[in-house]
């Protein structure tokens, strides 16, 4: 008898022709930016309104001290007093504005807020590394490590407006990766009004802005994630040549220095001219001069943790070839 020449065939591997896909690269793919920060949401959520039921039932708050102190300026200033009235208030009045809302809303209002800007350095630190041609994967454990960082969404739900700064700041670099020296110099001066210590990060900013990055159809980015040591290394060789100290010498008065400076400081100047005629000396004291002879203003507070996260990303910024 004979055998049927089908059963001398070997059988074909199943799904030979699928392309192999880790399971790493299953999970950033059923997972975008999108359900991160939906997730992450509603986790600050659950975290502020636990916050307030541990504020009213434990001895221990959960709240932070500075968010009462906000909290105080605030209702102040919607009664149409100074908000330096309360003692150990000394930020902005736009911080004060922005929470005005705790005494006509709900008391939680800047926990929002400030977790909200949260979610939006998330979103931008995505965006930075999207527009410096990262791979998705990459970009997408980034987010994830800000978004579910205890450190950082504690700071957030506890009441503290350092994510209000880290975000602007981001943005600026967000501006500057696309081009736009005037919004990135009206925010830079913004922010530095707002929280005089980002006064630091002047110069990493003064660096970039290099007639070189702004050429006609050229923004800062990576050459290439897929290109070998010895390319990096001679792309690196080449950059370097192109940077020399005389070349850095004749542009230090360029254009987009001189835009940026001008903008920046003109914004910064506005805002403090029309914050000191509305509440004097009082306001250049506490929200400005007092943190010139603090050593808290760049010092180890909930707050540095942020500092430190965006000056690595300035770093990378500077420094694209070295990643």
């Amino acid at each position: 008898m004979k055998k049927s020449h089908f059963c001398d065939a070997e059988p074909a591997p199943a799904f030979s022709n699928l392309p192999s896909v880790s399971l790493s690269q299953l999970a950033m793919i059923s997972i975008n930016i999108r359900s991160l920060l939906w997730l992450s949401a509603i986790f600050r959520v659950i975290l502020i309104v636990y916050g307030e039921w541990q504020d009213s039932h434990m001895e221990v708050r959960y709240t932070d001290v500075d968010y009462l102190v906000f909290s105080d300026a605030a209702s102040l200033m919607a009664s149409g007093d100074s908000p330096y009235k309360r003692t150990t208030y000394r930020y902005s009045p736009l911080l004060a504005f922005f929470l005005i809302p705790n005494s006509i809303i709900h008391r939680s209002w800047g926990k929002f807020l400030f977790s909200a800007s949260d979610l939006l350095v998330g979103v931008f630190i995505h965006s930075i590394l999207k527009l410096r041609k990262v791979p998705e994967d990459l970009c997408m454990y980034s987010a994830v490590v800000w978004l579910f960082n205890p450190f950082t969404f504690t700071i957030g739900t506890r009441g503290n407006c350092e994510p209000i700064v880290c975000a602007m700041i981001l943005w600026i670099i967000i501006c500057l990766l696309k081009g736009n020296v005037l919004q990135a110099a009206f925010w830079y001066g913004l922010v530095v009004h707002f929280r005089i210590y980002p006064i630091i990060y002047v110069l990493p900013i003064i660096l970039i802005l290099d007639p070189l990055f702004f050429r006609s159809g050229l923004k800062p980015r990576l050459q290439n994630w897929s290109s070998r040591q010895d390319k990096t290394l001679r792309s690196s060789n080449k950059v370097t040549d192109q940077y020399d100290l005389w070349k850095a010498l004749k542009t230090v008065f360029s254009k987009e220095r001189v835009m940026f400076g001008l903008v920046s400081g003109a914004v910064f100047l506005s805002c403090t001219g029309l914050f000191f005629y509305l509440y004097g000396w009082e306001f250049l004291h506490e929200a400005l001069l007092y943190h010139l002879t603090h050593g808290g203003v760049c010092g180890i507070q909930q707050g540095s943790f942020i500092r430190k996260c965006t000056s690595l990303v300035l770093r990378y910024l500077l420094c694209p070839l070295e990643y």
